[in-house]
C-alpha cells in the first residue's frame, strides 16, 4: 500500500483489515472519541465475551446467577461490530464466520472499550 493510499484510508477513517472467514475480510474504523463513546454506550452492561454468547438460549435467574438474555447479548455484539467495521457484516456472512474469525471478533471491541 502506497503512502497516498494509507493517507486516503486515514482520511476515510479506515484502519486495519481483519479476516472473519475464507473470503470475508473487513476493515476496522479508526477509533474516534465519538465512536468510542458510541461503542461503550452500546456495550454497557455486557460482561461476557462474544464467543460465549453465540447460540445460547436465555438463562433464568437462580440463587447463583442473574438472568441473562443470551440472544440479546449476541445481537448487542453484532450491532457493536457493525459500528466499528467499515463494511457491515451481513447475516449471510455472520453465519459463515469461522473459529479464527470468532477469535478476531472476541478481541475487536477491546480497542474501543478499554
Amino acid at each position: 500500500m502506497s503512502t497516498d493510499d494509507k493517507q486516503l484510508d486515514k482520511t476515510l477513517n479506515i484502519g486495519t483489515e481483519i479476516r472473519l472467514a475464507e473470503g470475508i475480510k473487513k476493515h476496522i474504523k479508526i477509533g474516534t472519541i465519538a465512536l468510542i463513546r458510541q461503542v461503550r454506550e452500546e456495550m454497557d452492561g455486557v460482561a461476557h465475551k462474544f464467543s460465549f454468547s453465540i447460540g445460547r438460549k436465555k438463562w433464568e435467574a437462580t440463587e447463583e446467577r442473574e438472568a441473562v438474555d443470551w440472544p440479546k447479548v449476541e445481537e448487542t455484539y453484532k450491532k457493536a461490530f457493525n459500528l466499528v467495521l467499515v463494511e457491515e457484516i451481513t447475516e449471510k456472512e455472520y453465519g459463515q464466520i469461522d473459529q479464527d474469525g470468532i477469535a478476531e471478533l472476541d478481541n475487536l471491541l477491546d480497542r474501543f472499550l478499554f
